[in-house]
């Protein structure tokens, strides 16, 4: 992986060098790993979605469509499929009838937590060979920044 410049006009400061490089690995880590996501036979929409759902919690269409950047009749889209496949339900609020909560099943998030597994296991390798001493700067780091 080679780490592009900075970005012109960006000063060369320790953050912003650190940010950039984080950037890279972000995204090669992650082109990588989504790679395993194959097997789980949903779009990256989906699988998208289910992560809200499964590790930040129930959301409304609009909060949805928030987060994703896309419009509410999309995910309403999305959701309807996920609905009938089993991956979601929904469910009025008590206080506001007007408004629906999408929530993850158990299919869901047990496809989720198969999904993150592979994730990790492809992960890994990539990391075997830092020293043990560099693996606890990476986890110090991202307590630091998460």
């Amino acid at each position: 992986m080679s780490n592009l410049p900075i970005p012109d006009g960006m000063a060369e400061t320790n953050t912003n060098l650190l940010a950039n490089e984080l950037h890279s690995l972000a995204i090669y880590l992650l082109r990588d790993a989504r790679k395993s996501d194959l097997t789980t036979g949903l779009t990256p929409e989906r699988l998208s979605i289910l992560s809200i759902l499964v590790y930040v919690g129930s959301k409304t269409v609009n909060e949805l469509a928030e987060m994703e950047q896309v419009s509410a009749p999309a995910i309403t889209r999305i959701v309807k499929s996920l609905e009938k496949d089993g991956y979601v339900i929904k469910a009025k609020s008590k206080t506001d009838q007007r408004v629906v909560f999408v929530s993850a099943t158990r299919k869901s998030k047990s496809l989720m937590e198969q999904a993150r597994s592979e994730r990790v296991a492809r992960i890994a390798p990539q990391l075997k060979h830092l020293t043990e001493e560099q693996k606890e700067s990476f986890r110090v780091l991202a307590k630091l920044v998460f």
